[in-house]
């Protein structure tokens, strides 16, 4: 698994999907968080005869490892959305006003491995005239201070708390929050048909400036090792390609406890009823923190 978001419990907001396998097919998932993206590739590249390995991968993995080590077995969906988009953005008090302006400064990203918060942010920035050197493949830049290797909420943290890093690049799921609306409405049509988090676009604080955005993206695809080829990985396979989303819901009441979270017990109760409208809860500053968390492992 992929520590897209260092925030996350990745484990935790996996276990759904785990526990529908586990019951259905009477096996055990040993759930393996991986350091990086580079991390989830090395885990499926050494892979060999007897392992079992199921991975939600990074869409730059299938390149880079090719059909002699990985079969895509599918496509992942989020929120309704099958594709994403990888951001540049920098703080709302910038001098920074286009991604020209970044020649020379320093960039925090995600792992290169990733697409949409180290490959895409990449490509905008040499779209945009500046000398990426030797960075894709785990280099230097030569236009600007290159600073990757960290999740893609990490990096927007870098951005917010490091006076030094002038821009971020990550996923829209980890900048978007953070931009207002109006930045996104009428300039960037295809995010603002497609991304999921425009519904919560300018949420979260600080708010932050958007300078760029890639074309759309697939999201992650699943893959295995192609040792692995036993009748129960094709039923696997195919069992998970029939699942519902409303089947990978959490219980409000164990992710709560999971998480050791503070939310009234009548939050929880409509949240599992499909029928929660947090404004109808006056929460203190501590559960508005933990409603944040929360909603993230959803």
């Amino acid at each position: 698994m992929n520590p897209a978001e260092d925030t996350i419990d990745i484990e935790v907001q996996y276990q759904p999907l785990f526990e529908l396998i586990e019951d259905e097919f009477d096996v055990e998932i040993a759930g393996l968080p991986t350091s990086s993206y580079s991390g989830t590739m090395e885990e499926l590249n050494r892979a060999g005869e007897g392992d079992r390995i199921l991975a939600d991968t990074s869409p730059g993995a299938v390149p880079q490892l090719g059909p002699d080590e990985i079969d895509v077995v599918g496509m992942r969906e989020a929120f309704g959305a099958e594709r994403y988009f990888g951001t540049l953005v920098t703080t709302a008090e910038s001098d920074i006003e286009e991604v020209s302006d970044l020649e020379g400064e320093e960039i925090a990203s995600a792992d290169i491995g990733s697409v949409s918060g180290g490959m895409a942010p990449l490509w905008m920035l040499q779209e945009n005239g500046l000398d990426i050197g030797n960075a894709p493949e785990g280099g230097g830049a030569e236009g600007f201070t290159w600073r990757s290797g960290v999740a893609h909420d990490n990096a927007i943290t870098e951005l917010i708390e490091d006076d030094t890093v002038m821009a971020a690049g990550a996923g829209e799921f980890a900048s978007i929050p953070h931009v207002p609306l109006d930045q996104i409405e009428g300039e960037y049509e295809d995010l603002y048909e497609i991304s999921p988090e425009v519904d919560i676009a300018g949420t979260r604080d600080p708010e932050l400036q958007l300078l760029d955005v890639s074309p759309a993206i697939p999201r992650a695809p699943i893959v295995v090792n192609t040792d692995w080829e036993e009748d129960i990985r094709y039923d696997i396979e195919e069992f998970m390609r029939g699942v519902d989303a409303e089947e990978l819901e959490h219980d409000a009441f164990d992710l709560a406890d999971e998480l050791g979270l503070d939310l009234p017990d009548d939050m929880l109760e409509d949240y599992n009823e499909g029928d929660l409208d947090t404004d109808d809860y006056d929460l203190d500053e501590d559960q508005e923190a933990d409603w944040q968390d929360f909603d993230d492992h959803t």
